[in-house]
């Protein structure tokens, strides 16, 4: 994990897919492995950060050919990215076939005066032009700016520090190189990501807290959900597409149930042009960049299911054994059935590896919920019992949903820094 140890994290790999939630996922769902819990906030409460995230990251998008696209009360701030016209024309031969299609959000600078060419280097990889719309290039840098934030690099903090009492958070100890000292603070926000918010939070025990801040109720490191993830690779051109920016279309008309399947099913998002012959040793390294060369990849994700026995145990102030989400085998291979088939009735072959499932986008470990004794934080973010002590990560999901979680996670850091500031009125 070294290589996300920088200034603005996993984001600065992310492949700048901002999705809203849809509304259902905010509500108790029932799947094939079992019930989706509902969150303490409806999308209703979300919806405005939604808004002001979408603006902040600069999206591009549209609703149209989205039927799980919940309700806005402001259109994307900016139309959708433009098609390759090859991704183009796979688009039309989908919709025609019966499959509707629709933009990838994408938070990305592009337009007029923008930073962006659309270049194909963009999914996994560090933008070298800060075009790419992450935590630090959208957010951290306009607010070092200000002059109201000091950004401390090369720092780790060891524990966060709370009164005699155990009932408010009063600062943390940090480290940096062979200097190890205390900051003093009426409000700490741990955003450190699963698992280390959940590893800190643990690590911070104290006399109050003899199992760790949050977690008087062993809820902590627990209910983790994620994506069930693989990779499909529809055959489109003789051509060469390893040098075209093409992670610019989904499928979304599965999302809250496939034909012929009773249950939510998932999404289908073109991916970017990921080095994937890098993950394969040689010589089949040489097959799979043959086929990613003509090939459009595509993502298809499905919901893992959280629970209290999924995420992390501790071993004293360690991580311990990790249960995973519980991946829905059959929904999983529904939505890859569902894609194969839209792809082969537009007109083309489609090569299926077979690999095992990849959890990605996972949430939880910190989850937020309205009763202490299921949760860590309450709706807003506010670790339970502890004043002045807030989580603002991922952590905090309920579930995955299945979409990328990434406007989510902002949205819902915006709504706590509204509860820190006491704008926020619940």
């Amino acid at each position: 994990e070294d290589e996300f140890m920088l200034v603005g994290g996993k984001t600065k790999y992310y492949g700048a897919a901002l999705y809203r939630l849809r509304a259902s996922d905010f509500r108790a769902v029932e799947h094939e492995a079992g019930i989706s819990p509902a969150w303490p906030i409806s999308y209703a409460d979300l919806e405005p950060y939604y808004t002001e995230a979408e603006k902040l990251f600069r999206v591009h998008g549209s609703t149209d050919g989205d039927p799980s696209e919940p309700a806005r009360t402001e259109p994307f701030p900016y139309k959708p990215l433009p098609d390759d016209p090859t991704v183009s024309r796979i688009a039309e031969k989908l919709t025609k076939a019966g499959t509707p299609v629709a933009a990838i959000p994408r938070g990305l600078d592009y337009g007029p005066g923008g930073s962006c060419t659309l270049c194909p280097r963009c999914d996994v990889h560090n933008c070298p032009v800060s075009a790419k719309m992450d935590a630090e290039t959208a957010a951290l840098r306009p607010a070092v700016a200000t002059g109201n934030v000091d950004l401390m690099t090369g720092t780790e903090c060891l524990r966060i520090l709370t009164d005699p009492a155990g009932k408010r958070a009063t600062g943390i100890t940090a480290r940096r190189g062979r200097e190890t000292f205390g900051i003093r603070a009426g409000t700490v926000a741990v955003c450190a990501g699963i698992p280390h918010t959940a590893l800190l939070l643990r690590q911070s025990r104290t006399e109050a807290h003899p199992e760790g801040l949050g977690n008087a109720t062993g809820n902590l490191g627990r209910h983790v959900g994620a994506h069930s993830t693989g990779i499909l690779f529809p055959i489109v051109t003789a051509g060469n597409m390893i040098e075209r920016h093409t992670k610019t279309i989904a499928i979304n008309a599965w999302y809250d149930e496939g034909p012929d399947w009773p249950y939510p099913a998932g999404v289908v998002q073109a991916a970017g042009q990921v080095p994937f012959w890098e993950l394969t040793k040689w010589p089949k390294s040489l097959i799979v960049r043959e086929v990613v060369k003509h090939a459009l990849p595509c993502f298809h994700m499905s919901e893992a299911l959280p629970d209290k026995g999924t995420g992390w145990a501790f071993d004293g102030d360690a991580l311990g054994a990790y249960t995973p989400p519980h991946h829905q085998e059959k929904t999983y291979m529904k939505l890859r059935a569902l894609a194969i088939g839209a792809f082969r009735r537009a007109g083309y072959l489609v090569v299926k590896p077979n690999q095992p499932v990849q959890f990605w986008h996972e949430t939880g470990s910190a989850v937020m919920g309205s009763d202490p004794a299921h949760s860590v934080t309450d709706p807003t973010g506010r670790v339970h019992g502890l004043d002045g002590l807030y989580v603002a990560d991922a952590s905090v999901l309920p579930t995955a949903g299945a979409v990328n979680t990434a406007l989510t996670i902002i949205a819902l850091a915006m709504r706590t820094g509204d509860a820190i500031t006491g704008k926020l009125k619940v």
